[in-house]
């Protein structure tokens, strides 16, 4: 007979950490025009982040952070709604949001296509994670922010952040502590 998996091996996604190296990182651009499409009043573009982004607010780690929710396959299940001034930074936002997981809500939104969908989770009236990719239909996209929300109420956060070289490829890093 086979043993069963632990409920922690099994179940749980993982919470990375990324960095984007300039407001000129294309990655940085793709991430924000999706996001625009599904929280269109936060629409701004890679180069005026660098006009609110104080030169004493960046980290030798990379010039931006982002947290992105990963399923026990390493899919990506949701993005960050905002960027954060460092790595640390995003890692103490969604410290805190996980704790507060269960005041959070799904909501389906429409794609710039008839046939896109994604969906946002909000804390009260605040972005707190967003779809990665488009869905099909309203009620697809509407299940897997459903699910997202749960695995981000269980998922193991990383220590460590993935950050950009010179030559484009990444590397992951211990975070600094604050």
């Amino acid at each position: 007979m086979s043993e069963t998996l632990s409920d922690r091996a099994a179940r749980r996604g993982r919470i990375v950490f990324d960095t984007f190296r300039s407001v000129h990182d294309p990655r940085l651009a793709a991430w924000l025009l999706f996001r625009s499409h599904l929280l269109p009043e936060w629409a701004i573009t890679a180069s005026s982040l660098s006009e609110t982004t104080p030169e004493a607010a960046l980290t030798p780690l990379g010039v931006f952070g982002v947290w992105r929710l990963l399923a026990t396959n390493n899919r990506e299940l949701g993005r960050c709604a905002r960027i954060f001034v460092s790595p640390r930074a995003a890692f103490d936002a969604v410290v805190a949001e996980q704790a507060r997981v269960d005041e959070m809500t799904v909501t389906a939104v429409r794609g710039p296509q008839s046939t896109t969908h994604g969906w946002v989770i909000r804390r009260g009236d605040r972005p707190v994670l967003t779809a990665a990719r488009w869905y099909e239909s309203a009620s697809e996209a509407a299940a897997a922010g459903r699910a997202a929300s749960n695995a981000l109420g269980t998922a193991t956060i990383a220590q460590g952040v993935s950050i950009g070289t010179a030559s484009g490829r990444r590397a992951r890093v211990v975070m600094n502590t604050p």
